[in-house]
């Protein structure tokens, strides 16, 4: 097996483990390592279509405590968004892409994390909602990473956090399959192009991801995860935003 594919199926088993334990950062574990193994177009393809697997793997274990009004409202912001977020990506050469994708990630992950500080909060209605949906679509289709955006919504409403990561999960689901089928729409020559055998192991870390993540949620502090997750994610952004800067030097 080459090398490349190994790592592909790394990064895709740390981003399952963290969607199961946390109940997000799929995209955000795995996104930026596969836009370096691979390139920004299909690398976002490939962390949308195995998101969704991941998602709705999460989704079945936590239907019943989904809120489906706010769930509708998000989701139809997010549809919309992924319009502008795959019209953007397919409009840019692979430097500036990567460069913006690195950009995007690490801004919405330190957003995430000093949102909360500030104590301020927003009403829970349906533009709220829509605009929180819009944002995440958007950034799924050009990063592929969509949690941040309503992960920030979460804290500035201050939703309940067990029914937030339960309504997380068929959002992404949906906002997942809508940038998937965006972007091919848009430009269908970004579809990964992977031997037979690497999408079996594909399917196969998913499910060890993902078993592995519910054996480790049960054994491990969520705030722990969260860091690891932190770690990763920090660390994938700024190398996608290091190896597009130096494709400029």
């Amino acid at each position: 097996m080459e090398p490349v594919v190994v790592l592909i199926l790394f990064a895709m088993f740390l981003g399952a483990l963290s969607q199961r334990v946390t109940g997000m950062g799929f995209g955000l574990v795995s996104g930026p390592f596969l836009v370096l193994l691979l390139d920004p177009f299909s690398g976002v393809i490939l962390v949308n279509i195995c998101g969704i697997v991941a998602s709705f793997s999460v989704f079945v274990r936590t239907s019943a405590e989904v809120e489906w009004p706010p769930f509708r409202h998000l989701a139809l912001g997010a549809v919309i968004g992924t319009i502008p977020g795959a019209l953007l990506s397919s409009s840019m050469p692979t430097p500036p892409l990567q460069i913006l994708i690195g950009a995007l990630i690490i801004v919405s992950l330190i957003s995430s994390l000093t949102l909360g500080k500030l104590g301020r909060t927003i009403p829970a209605n349906i533009g709220t909602r829509l605009t929180a949906g819009l944002f995440s679509g958007a950034m799924s289709a050009a990063a592929g990473a969509g949690g941040p955006a309503v992960s920030a919504y979460a804290v500035l409403t201050n939703w309940e956090q067990r029914s937030f990561a339960a309504t997380l999960q068929p959002f992404l689901v949906v906002g997942t399959a809508s940038a998937v089928v965006m972007k091919v729409i848009i430009d269908g020559g970004t579809w990964p192009h992977l031997e037979l055998g690497a999408w079996i192991g594909l399917g196969l870390v998913l499910v060890a991801g993902l078993a592995g993540g519910d054996w480790l949620s049960r054994h491990i502090d969520v705030g722990a995860a969260r860091i690891g997750m932190l770690v990763l994610a920090f660390g994938g952004g700024i190398a996608a935003l290091a190896k597009g800067l130096l494709a400029f030097v």
